[in-house]
């Protein structure tokens, strides 16, 4: 009986020679293959995770931040390959100049209130230098 790791590096050997077969030798149309090759990556990425978390021995904080840092490559790299990291960009970029043009409207509104609920600044009594001619 096989082990769970040989099985698995049996695995992504056969996953990166489809991957490399795919690209190298079978014609198909822009679209398919990249379909193709994003399923395939992502394929790869879940079984180098799982030989990680499982055969190498770290904190589990350390596993956890691995885990997010891969997931979160993973997506941009699955949003690029379909071409939708653009549009996610602007959507961000968007956002954050909204919220951002909000917080400076409140800011001012809030010193412009607090300007008009102080009395004005009680003037200085006329002296013969100051006093209008």
């Amino acid at each position: 009986m096989p082990t769970p790791a040989l099985t698995s590096i049996v695995a992504l050997i056969v996953v990166a020679a489809a991957l490399w077969i795919l690209n190298v030798y079978i014609p198909l149309a822009g679209n398919m293959k990249r379909i193709v090759n994003v399923v395939l990556v992502l394929i790869l990425v879940g079984i180098v995770l799982w030989l990680i978390n499982t055969y190498i021995p770290m904190a589990g904080s350390i596993k956890a931040i691995l885990n997010i840092v891969v997931v979160i490559a993973t997506c941009v790299g699955v949003l690029q390959a379909v071409g939708l990291w653009g549009e996610v960009v602007q959507g961000w970029n968007k956002l954050t100049s909204t919220i951002t043009a909000t917080i400076r409207d409140h800011k001012s509104d809030s010193v412009s209130r607090e300007a008009s609920s102080q009395p004005p600044p009680a003037q200085a009594p006329a002296t013969p230098e100051t006093a209008p001619r």
